[in-house]
This record gives C-alpha cells, structure tokens and sequence, in this order.
C-alpha cells in the first residue's frame, strides 16, 4: 500500500469539525461553524506527505475551502490524496504553486489570475472562491488563502472574508457536538472581514498573486 493511499485511509478516520485544542479555557477550533478551515495550526492530526498539515497545509486547506465555497464540498481526506503528488518534498515545503491551477481545471472550473490589486478586488468580488498565494516579507514563508466576497467596504475598497489567513483575532463560533468548552476560531461565525491591503499588511508581503476560480458557462 502505498503511503499516499495510507494517508487517505487514516485521514478519512478524522472528524474535521472536532479538530481542537484547548487554550484559555476555551476550545480553539480548525474550522468555523460552516465547516470552512480557518486556522491549519489545529490540523496536526491530518497526513500529508510524510509530514502532518499544521504547518505546511495551506495549499490543500485552499483548495478545500475553494471547493465549498463553489459549492462542490468533498472531504478533507480526498482533497488530501487528490494534491499528494504536488507536496514538495514530501509535503515538508508545502503545495507546489503551479499546481493549483490545473487541480481546478481537472474538475471542470475555469480560472483565471490577477496581479494588481485593482483588477483582483474588481474579479473578486465576482467569483464565489478565490485563492490568494503570498510570499512573507519578515518570515520568508509563503501561504495560501482561500477568499469570498463579503458584503461592505471599507476606505472604498470591498470587503472580503477571509479563511485561514492565521492573522484574524480569535472569536466565539457555535460550539461543535460534544464540545466540553466554549468554541473560538478565527473570526468566530462573523468571519475574518477584511479588505485586500488589510490582509496584507500585517505579512509585509514581498509578491501576491489572487486565482479566480468559476464555474464553466
């Protein structure tokens, strides 16, 4: 058996929306309340590769919440086995970034890629699921981010709902079946509203790039 299809089996064990830790008499959670990954630091439980997804699992976290917000959910696991040959490294480097694009062509969606920040706010706020790749200027790191239009603006620029972008204060979300604790996650039920140059600011990121992605007309 090889270890991509040994991943899958123990990953499809894992109950995603349990995925917590606790931390100041609260329960920190992976996901909010709809079932979006919100912070992959609680996904130590989840094999990629050779290595566990807290680290490293931006790029299949993306490609997971991308998928929900298109409306086409599957489960962490599958979207895991589906990217396993584009981990570098073994999955200790992450998602290689030029195989995103291809893994949404494959399922039939179109995409389409913005390097200004007046073109990616003007496509975005167009397309249910968007995926931001940035490089960290003080950390040297990159990181994927998966996006939605959200409703308001602010200083004129659109608002956009943010999932896993780790920068988002820790709020209250509903609490998962059987949590013991209240539940918080980042950006709690309201979710993490932030604009583009918002997201950005705090990571100093040296190059962006924003994948749209749709549905085929």
């Amino acid at each position: 058996m090889t270890r991509q299809f040994e991943n899958y089996l123990y990953n499809k064990t894992l109950q995603l929306g349990k995925q917590a830790k606790e931390q100041n008499g609260t329960l920190r959670c992976a996901t909010d309340s709809k079932g979006r990954i919100v912070d992959q630091h609680m996904l130590s439980a989840y094999r990629m590769g050779r290595v566990t997804s807290e680290n490293a699992g931006c790029g299949w976290v993306a490609c997971y919440n991308a998928l929900r917000l298109l409306g086409k959910p599957q489960n962490a696991a599958r979207t895991i086995l589906e990217l396993e040959t584009a981990f570098v490294f073994g999955g200790k480097r992450g998602t290689r970034t030029v195989q995103l694009a291809p893994y949404f062509l494959k399922k039939g969606f179109s995409v389409s890629f913005s390097t200004t920040r007046a073109a990616a706010q003007k496509k975005a706020k167009d397309c249910a699921a968007n995926i931001i790749y940035y490089v960290r200027g003080d950390l040297r790191t990159a990181h994927f981010v998966a996006f939605s239009p959200a409703d308001g603006e602010k200083d004129g620029a659109p608002l956009f709902c943010w999932y896993n972008a780790l920068s988002a204060p820790l709020l209250p979300r509903a609490p998962f079946e059987g949590a013991a604790l209240p539940c918080v996650c980042f950006g709690g039920d309201a979710g993490d509203l932030r604009t583009l140059a918002d997201l950005l600011a705090p990571e100093k990121a040296l190059f962006w790039i924003v994948m749209h992605v749709t549905s085929k007309t």
